[in-house]
């Protein structure tokens, strides 16, 4: 998809129970504690931005809401769009897929956008082979914990960079477990100026 600058998804890092009285808010969806670590991912599978603060209960859009992603790509000197799934609001710098798509233009985007999107879902499958530790879980003291998968990241984008192990990056088994059943943002939470982008968007190359 033209215009792209990244994709943008969470993960969620298992973790022992962390204790005392916000310990729950440590507890995910899927009833195990987490931190829910975003990150923006490249065309190469890279990572430009990871946010490890967040307990596995926060949704992925309150996560965005807060991080510096959003105030970069919110910024139109950038000229540049984000491809986020339906856990996110639609913006005009952050593109969701459509929910019910109707024209032939809007399902040639939508399939545009989910084959775009399906590179964060692999980036996710490959840096979790990598590294073991982030599949299995951390059982370390909080700062430890996010020193270990921000270390896991820093190592993750030099192997990259070098190209080091990279073959098998197109293996479907390990990223499709990452996909989540995110609820979709209502309508009347979305931000209308980001309904209109995306319009125009879909118009101007898909139509």
């Amino acid at each position: 998809m033209p215009g792209i600058g990244g994709c943008i998804d969470c993960t969620h890092i298992k973790i022992q129970n962390p204790g005392g009285p916000d310990s729950e808010a440590f507890r995910n969806r899927k009833g195990y504690f987490s931190l829910n670590v975003q990150v923006v991912c490249g065309p190469s599978m890279e990572f430009f931005d990871v946010v490890i603060r967040w307990p596995g209960s926060y949704h992925d859009s309150f996560i965005f809401s807060g991080s510096y992603a959003n105030q970069y790509f919110a910024d139109p000197t950038h000229n540049v769009i984000l491809l986020g799934d339906g856990g996110y609001a639609c913006k005009p710098y952050l593109f969701t897929p459509l929910r019910n798509p109707i024209t032939p233009a809007e399902q040639k985007y939508n399939k545009s956008h989910i084959r775009t999107r399906n590179i964060i879902e692999r980036a996710f499958g490959l840096w979790k082979r990598k590294f073991p530790c982030l599949r299995r879980g951390l059982a370390n003291a909080p700062n430890t914990i996010v020193n270990i998968i921000l270390s896991c990241a820093l190592l993750y984008n030099l192997s990259r960079q070098f190209n080091q192990n990279n073959t098998d990056s197109d293996d479907q088994e390990d990223h499709l477990e990452e996909e989540e059943h995110h609820e979709m943002i209502k309508e009347i939470d979305n931000n209308v100026l980001g309904h209109i982008a995306r319009r125009a968007f879909i118009i101007r190359h898909f139509s």
